[in-house]
Order: C-alpha cells, then sequence, then structure tokens
C-alpha cells in the first residue's frame, strides 16, 4: 500500500504525466494493474509497450512525477520521467 494522500486543496486542472519505464510486457502490465488501482490520484494509465521507451501515460490533476515514480519503484520497476 502507498502512502499519497489528496491535498487538502481545490484539484488543479488534468494533466498527463509521461514516464520511460521498463514495463516490457502484458505481465510486468498486470502485476501493476491493483498498484495503479489503488493509487489515489491515478485517473487513468496506459502502457504503450510498442514504444521503445515502454511510455506510461498517467492522467491525474494533482500527483507529481516523483509519486508515480516512487510507486513503480516500490513495485520493482524503473520509471524515468520523460521531457515535455
Amino acid at each position: 500500500m502507498n502512502n499519497i494522500k489528496p491535498p487538502s486543496y481545490t484539484k488543479k486542472a488534468l494533466r498527463v504525466l509521461v514516464f520511460k519505464t521498463n514495463l516490457v510486457s502484458a505481465k510486468d502490465i498486470h502485476r501493476i494493474s491493483p498498484v495503479m488501482g489503488d493509487t489515489p490520484g491515478i485517473l487513468r494509465w496506459n502502457v504503450d509497450e510498442h514504444d521503445i521507451d515502454n511510455v506510461l501515460r498517467i492522467e491525474t490533476s494533482w500527483l507529481l512525477p516523483g509519486d508515480i515514480i516512487r510507486v513503480l519503484t516500490n513495485a520493482g520497476y524503473v520509471c524515468e520521467e520523460l521531457p515535455d
């Protein structure tokens, strides 16, 4: 279980965070699915396992890139924010 708590202030606009990962197979994606579903603030997520960087996209209104990196690292995966 993660320790991410929603902020007490009003939600910001929806934004998309993009990460390079080592989620290379459907099995990897299946393994992180419960973690992603249990993480407050993740509205939608997907992994493009056909992209060379195995891109993870997260839709959120308040999570920070460091929150997502921590979640994936704790699950045993590599996650690095990609620049815009």
